[in-house]
């Protein structure tokens, strides 16, 4: 599956191939790439629209993320 990634500040944005979609995965991600400044995210998921968002730890959203298969 296609993970596309999206950090509001500094409109950051990428695709990931995953083949496990699990909190740790996706955080791993976005520490890595997203040049986030928090790194207690949080992050939510609706399995019916396949989207999620990432929070940070004063639960602003900071991005979002997709999944496609």
């Amino acid at each position: 599956m296609i993970v596309n990634f999206n950090i509001l500040n500094g409109g950051i944005s990428w695709k990931a191939l995953i083949h496990q979609l699990n909190g740790d995965i996706l955080l791993r991600h976005i520490l890595m790439k997203g040049n986030v400044d928090d790194i207690n995210l949080k992050l939510s998921y609706c399995e019916e629209t396949c989207e999620g968002s990432i929070t940070n730890s004063n639960n602003q959203l900071i991005g979002n993320f997709s999944i496609s298969f």
